[in-house]
């Protein structure tokens, strides 16, 4: 006779026996690459180093803590609770101009970021890495951003306190995370304090609060040798000055100076040396004529508020410290080229970096026009994005 065929109804140990391996010790279930590296991780952030007391004018340099995974970003927290300020009292950069340098290196001291305060608000802002339209990444918009004056939190009578987020990772891959895994090789962190005179035309009596929190990758448990993908790419800021300075009403082609690997953003900062105080952001740029050479060749040219418009469809309004025409939805003396709208016009970690700007040590990239009118000079600044991919191309991790 057949034997019985079994049932659900029939007892069967086999059937019911259930995996007792502990998740800590747990060996790889399917070899590298089989599943993206984000649905094998987890997101989490560790407290990282703080200090309260810290002086105007000092140089903070904390130690940042290991992960063990792959850092995200840097979530820069600075916080003076105590000085009596009114926004009436800021000068025209603050409050972020209490940073007057932030460096950011690999365990091998090569600089990761590497601007001022006031740029890393604008990189936050127009960096396109932070997953949103600008609007959500503008830090004056931010439920941490205290302006000066107040409103306060029962917490807090006085000054002012503002979250600056620090990017690492290019999209939401995990694309340039840096790996933080090791207590002995660590990514440095320095901070460059400015004088309290460059924040506040009155005098600021009280310290400086300093937070650095770590959200990060957790390396995957089930298969902890998958990383992030084309693992030791590097997306980089950096912040320049052109060597030329500009005239009244000339018309000038202006040398960009960072220039060799694939840029995926240009934040121009136009400031006028004869200001008073020195140095302020100024609204002079081309109007009619403003454009962008690459080579001899002109890839952009158009008016001033075609590129303003630009600006705005890529990522929206900007809410702290407008420009006096409030139509123009920028800050002073500010104008942004993206590359990272291969996707979509708004930017955001979703695109694909077919349209960023490849360059050579050799390139020639220019900013052109007929400008505006200086007091003294004009002085363009120029805070560059920079991908540098391991793998020669910057999108071949997007078919992992």
């Amino acid at each position: 006779m057949p034997s019985a065929v079994q049932t659900l109804q029939v007892a069967n140990p086999a059937q019911s026996t259930v995996s007792r391996m502990p998740q800590t010790t747990a060996q790889p279930t399917s070899p590298a690459g089989a599943a993206p590296f984000t649905r094998l991780s987890r997101q989490g952030q560790i407290l990282g180093p703080s200090t309260a007391g810290e002086a105007y004018g000092n140089l903070w340099t904390p130690t940042l803590k290991p992960v063990g995974g792959y850092l995200r970003r840097l979530n820069y927290t600075v916080a003076d609770k105590t000085s009596t300020v009114t926004e009436a009292d800021l000068t025209a950069d603050a409050p972020y101009s209490v940073v007057q340098n932030l460096f950011l290196r690999d365990p091998f001291g090569q600089p990761i970021l590497q601007a001022d305060g006031y740029s890393l608000n604008l990189v936050q802002f127009y960096g396109g890495q932070e997953g949103m339209l600008g609007f959500g990444n503008d830090p004056g918009n931010m439920p941490s951003f205290i302006p000066a004056g107040g409103p306060y939190p029962p917490s807090q009578a006085a000054g002012y306190s503002f979250n600056l987020r620090l990017p690492l990772e290019m999209d939401s891959s995990g694309y340039c995370s840096l790996a933080s895994m090791n207590a002995a090789s660590q990514p440095q962190l320095q901070v460059q304090l400015n004088p309290a005179s460059q924040v506040s035309t009155a005098a600021l009596t009280g310290t400086l609060d300093l937070t650095v929190n770590e959200p990060f990758w957790m390396a995957p448990v089930d298969n902890p040798q998958i990383a992030p993908p084309d693992i030791g790419s590097s997306a980089q800021w950096s912040v320049t000055r052109a060597q030329s300075l500009v005239t009244t009403g000339a018309f000038q082609r202006i040398v960009l100076p960072r220039v060799g690997t694939f840029i995926h953003t240009l934040i121009l900062v136009l400031r006028d040396t004869g200001s008073n105080p020195v140095n302020e952001r100024i609204e002079a740029y081309p109007t009619g004529d403003l454009s962008l050479w690459v080579d001899g060749v002109p890839i952009f040219f158009e008016r001033l508020d075609e590129r303003r418009d630009i600006m705005f469809q890529q990522f929206g309004a900007y809410s702290y410290n407008p420009v006096l025409t409030a139509a123009m939805k920028a800050p002073t003396g500010v104008v942004v080229y993206s590359f990272r709208e291969s996707v979509q016009t708004a930017v955001s970690t979703a695109d694909t970096y077919d349209l960023l700007l490849p360059t050579t040590p050799a390139t020639l990239l220019e900013e052109a026009g007929t400008w505006g009118t200086f007091t003294g000079m004009g002085q363009l600044q120029i805070v560059t994005g920079e991908l540098f991919p391991v793998s020669g191309i910057p999108y071949t991790h997007l078919a992992s």
